[in-house]
């Protein structure tokens, strides 16, 4: 036997559930906050990767290697550099720029396919 229709038969009246919205003003609550803090984790996420970038070249310059750390802006990307200590000249970067390129058009295109303005 249902609640409701038990109490509203010993008043003597229909009385309907009432439907409570607050759950999903909740839900919109949680999503603007997860919109506005994206972009501040994001940007605190950045500088921390350069702050460990710079931390990383501090340590190999003491162990006087050639072998420097950067970082991306634009793709958010990693990169390892071997050098010719004496010149300065890039033996080898890890990812390529090639590589780099290709993720950054990768990056481009997927946000062509999935825009959702068009």
């Amino acid at each position: 036997m249902d609640v409701f229709s038990a109490t509203s038969k010993q008043v003597g009246t229909t009385v309907a559930p009432k439907v409570s919205e607050t759950a999903s003003v909740r839900e919109v609550d949680k999503v603007d906050e997860v919109s506005k803090t994206a972009p501040e984790e994001e940007k605190e996420s950045k500088n921390t990767l350069t702050k460990t970038v710079s931390d990383l070249n501090q340590q190999m310059d003491r162990l006087e290697t050639n072998i420097a750390f950067g970082f991306n802006d634009e793709l958010s990307m990693l990169y390892v550099s071997v050098m010719e200590k004496s010149t300065g000249k890039t033996i080898r970067k890890i990812p390529t720029e090639e590589a780099m390129a290709l993720s950054a058009k990768m990056k481009e295109i997927v946000g062509i396919i999935f825009d959702k303005k068009g």
